[in-house]
């Protein structure tokens, strides 16, 4: 930008470009000259900065009679809210006299264009400042918390004057160590406040939702001698983070019924809520309560909305939404084409892929994994390939994609790929090369793997962690698998369930049992992944009992609605020890009867205890779902051949169809191994 001209108009100049009155006849003296009152042009200035009419601002400036430090103060806030310091700068260095004002107003707009140069610009301005206040001291202290100089920051919280601290710097110091995690920092520093004010409480209950428990946010949050917009928001969204949407409802009906108003940001937190746990009903009462409020054509809340109805399945209401938007953003654009994709409607996703004004890497990527997971791996990489600026997500998406399909071989190369061409690797990225790696056994690429991860400082991330625990335990190194699980000082329930599926599919059940009681008594409150590898464990160490006993509790006690996958295993638990009969009754009670892998536990039990009349019910099931199904052919061929009937028709028939049924190619992974060696 141009230098600004700041002209120093004579006090009894007029506007410029206001007309000069021309002699008269009558009267013999011209009227006299009437001076703009000061404290009208600083208003009218002040207005044109908060509106963002710069160009106004400067004019009105340049033409004004008379300025005073308010004059200069306003114009340089001006450019300041407009996020442009070098004008700013030229404002602060020609003014004839600064006050307070004007200083912090330079102070705030350095430390809020962040980076290096500018924050060390802040500390400069901050070090001459003649006379400081506690609004440049909270200023300080925020712009260093956010810029990561949480030292710094605590040093000049240190200088503060104390009768300045309550409530304005100790409010920005428990900003800074809440930005950091530091909750204890900032609880110490709260309790020994004289004086609160609502942002330092609002403050807290946030931290306490982020950091600590709910409960205690909820405590902080009931004692607050008043509570505006941002505090019950606050409250609202911890209950949201923590899985408590059901809370998070009801305190917002509490809000409404206490008058308070809400705003755009709160809405957009309880529709969050509506959309996590599927209340749909709620849902679309809030978005009603949008409507009545005014509120429809905010872009924000068009977004969530679109992105509710679509977790919803409702796909024509979130179209819908969308098509009444008169303000589109790119946001808008990949909520609507990421929610046709994960209803798998991928051709409307393309359609919109295809007729959006701008992409970007979202975009991309959302189409890429929409092709990936119908299996069109051709088209999804071909996608990828014409992406421009691929970033780190988008490779992990293809990698696991990739996984997700099976073909491990490609997520091993295209790992390779992503580093080749300049990517860094992430730990998204990484988890799948892990998963790949168990999938095909190659214990000494997981090894060397591991070795990566532990350079990186990867081993304390939940998503490394626990793809370490089931690569180590797929390839059938329980003892390294149990290692680095024990190593993590607060597993997730992730990586606990992949430990006891390990202990399960070991034969462990005594370990997965055990390990199953420890994490209840530490506070994890098992899923329908831990049940499945319990009842795994259970059906492969026949203790029919406890398996069925862990069956009925999911349902009682935990709330947990049994899925087809938990039934099959039920089903094999029953098959093994050999009651059959209640093996069927147990797919006979499942709600989706023609689950194949409950057919197919069936056949596999009745082949294992020879019971002929079972297997040939089960194949009998499995061959209308898939007439092709080579397993049940040459199960049941065994089973009439062990039975003496050889010379059976029915036998010979088995036989002709069994020689017909397709088998899926074998697959060498010691050519793998030998193609792999760099």
């Amino acid at each position: 930008m141009a230098a600004l001209r700041l002209p120093r108009a004579p006090a009894s100049a007029v506007l410029a470009g206001a007309a000069v009155p021309h002699s008269l006849p009558t009267p013999a003296q011209p009227p006299p000259v009437r001076v703009p009152n000061t404290a009208h042009l600083n208003a009218l200035l002040t207005a044109y900065g908060r509106h963002g009419r710069i160009r106004d601002a400067q004019e009105l400036f340049d033409r004004m009679p008379r300025r005073d430090v308010i004059s200069w103060t306003a114009l340089l806030t001006a450019y300041a809210d407009a996020g442009d310091p070098a004008s700013a700068r030229l404002v602060f260095d020609d003014m004839p006299r600064r006050n307070a004002a004007s200083w912090n107003a330079l102070l705030t707009l350095y430390l809020r264009a962040g980076g290096g140069r500018f924050t060390a610009a802040a500390h400069a301005l901050f070090a001459k400042m003649p006379a400081k206040n506690a609004v440049s001291y909270g200023a300080m202290i925020t712009g260093l918390a956010r810029a990561g100089m949480l030292r710094e920051a605590q040093a000049v919280y240190g200088e503060m004057p104390r009768q300045w601290r309550d409530p304005v710097g100790s409010s920005a110091i428990i900003t800074a160590y809440l930005r950091a995690g530091e909750l204890g920092m900032a609880l110490r520093v709260f309790d020994g406040m004289a004086v609160r004010d609502i942002f330092s409480w609002s403050a807290m209950v946030d931290g306490l939702c982020k950091y600590g428990t709910v409960s205690e946010a909820r405590k902080l949050f009931e004692a607050m001698p008043e509570r505006n917009v941002v505090s019950w928001t606050s409250m609202i969204r911890g209950y949201v983070k923590r899985g408590m949407r059901r809370d998070a409802i009801l305190l917002f009906l509490d809000m409404r019924n206490e008058g308070v108003q809400v705003n755009a940001m709160t809405l957009s937190v309880v529709l969050d809520a509506c959309s996590e746990a599927s209340l749909v009903r709620e849902g679309i009462q809030i978005h009603g309560l949008i409507i009545a409020m005014g509120f429809e054509m905010n872009v924000f809340l068009g977004d969530s909305i679109i992105i509710m109805y679509s977790r919803f399945g409702l796909m024509v209401n979130a179209r819908r939404v969308f098509s009444f938007m008169e303000q589109k953003d790119i946001v808008s654009w990949n909520s609507l084409i990421t929610g046709y994709v994960q209803n798998n409607m991928i051709e409307d996703a393309h359609v919109f892929f295809k007729l959006m004004p701008e992409r970007d890497a979202v975009s991309w990527t959302s189409m890429v994994v929409g092709f990936a997971n119908r299996g069109w791996m051709r088209e999804a990489t071909d996608l990828f390939e014409q992406m421009p600026g691929k970033d780190g997500v988008a490779w992990a998406a293809v990698i696991s994609s990739f996984v997700a399909n099976g073909d491990y071989v490609n997520a091993v190369r295209w790992f390779r790929r992503m580093s080749k061409e300049g990517c860094e690797p992430n730990t998204v990225a990484f988890s799948c090369l892990l998963s790949a790696l168990g999938s095909l056994a190659m214990v000494n690429r997981g090894l060397q793997a591991h070795a990566y991860a532990v350079y990186m400082g990867w081993v304390f991330d939940s998503a490394v962690h626990t793809s370490l625990v089931t690569m180590y335990a797929k390839c059938g190194r329980l003892a390294e698998a149990h290692l680095v699980f024990s190593s993590i000082s607060n597993p997730s329930l992730i990586a606990t369930n992949s430990m006891i599926t390990a202990f399960a599919q070991h034969g462990l059940a005594e370990d997965a049992l055990e390990l199953f009681n420890r994490m209840q008594n530490d506070g994890q409150r098992p899923n329908h992944v831990t049940f499945l590898g319990i009842l795994t464990a259970c059906a492969r160490a026949g203790l029919v009992q406890q398996g069925y006993n862990y069956f009925e509790t999911m349902r009682s006690v935990y709330g947990i609605e049994p899925n087809p996958d938990h039934y099959t295993c039920m089903v094999d638990l029953l098959g093994r020890a050999g009651f059959l009969a209640e093996a069927l009754e147990m797919i006979n009670w499942m709600p989706q009867k023609d689950y194949p892998d409950a057919w197919a536990a069936l056949l596999s039990s009745s082949s294992v205890h020879s019971n002929l009349a079972f297997a040939k019910l089960a194949a009998q099931k499995l061959l209308e779902m898939d007439p092709y199904n080579a397993t049940a052919y040459t199960v049941l061929s065994n089973l009439l051949s062990s039975a003496g009937m050889k010379d059976d028709e029915e036998m010979l028939k088995i036989a002709q169809m069994s020689n017909m049924a397709s088998k899926s190619p074998a697959y060498s992974l010691i050519i793998q191994e030998k193609t792999n060696t760099d």
